[in-house]
């Protein structure tokens, strides 16, 4: 499935497939879900840092089929703002959601 998602300012594509689980443990390390499940509960203690940390790894992961850059050079490119955009931060999440077949907030993948 494919997304397009505002990414400050700029229109960022996203595809999922069964290849992003292989893709993101290759890239990450970790399991993806597992990092979604790390997600929910890091959200629920109000951990900030390490929700916009799986966040833009999932974001990047997403988008890796339309990019040369890496993670860092991803990174690099999001401009500080984009962390007091609450609603540019909740369509993320959202979309993020969607393309992973369940919500990042009470549901699993399905």
């Amino acid at each position: 499935m494919e997304k397009t998602v505002k990414l400050n300012g700029e229109d960022i594509r996203l595809k999922s497939s069964l290849f992003t689980i292989i893709e993101y443990r290759s890239t990450f390390g970790t399991e993806l879900f597992s990092d979604v499940t790390k997600l929910e509960s890091s959200e629920k203690e109000g951990n900030v840092s390490e929700v916009l940390e799986v966040i833009f790894k999932i974001v990047y992961v997403l988008h890796k089929p339309f990019t040369k850059k890496s993670y860092e050079e991803f990174l690099q490119g999001i401009d500080f703002t984009l962390l007091s955009d609450v609603g540019e931060l909740e369509n993320i999440s959202h979309t993020i959601a969607e393309l992973l077949g369940g919500s990042v907030n009470n549901e699993s993948p399905k």
